[in-house]
């Protein structure tokens, strides 16, 4: 298997790992299991990073300039759907 499909596999997986601690935060039933989940979700953000970053230094992972257009569309939807 080629780097590229490994690591871009790695970065879905810490992805995943991110999202669902997360969740487990959310619902989080008392400080001390919080407090456990903080850490591992501390130390999953910082490896999903440096996963995206590999991938993005590599070319591997490619983003998309966005035009001034689409952003300022993008702020207005989402500004009124927040004040709904």
């Amino acid at each position: 298997m080629e780097d590229k499909f490994i690591m871009m596999d790695a970065l879905l997986t810490e992805k995943n790992l991110v999202h669902n601690t997360a969740t487990a935060l959310n619902e989080a039933s008392c400080d001390n299991i919080y407090k456990i989940y903080y850490d591992i979700f501390d130390k999953e953000s910082q490896e999903a990073k440096e996963l995206f970053n590999l991938c993005y230094n590599n070319n591997w992972y490619q983003l998309e300039e966005a035009p001034n257009t689409k952003l300022t569309k993008e702020y207005d939807k989402l500004s009124q759907e927040l004040k709904n």
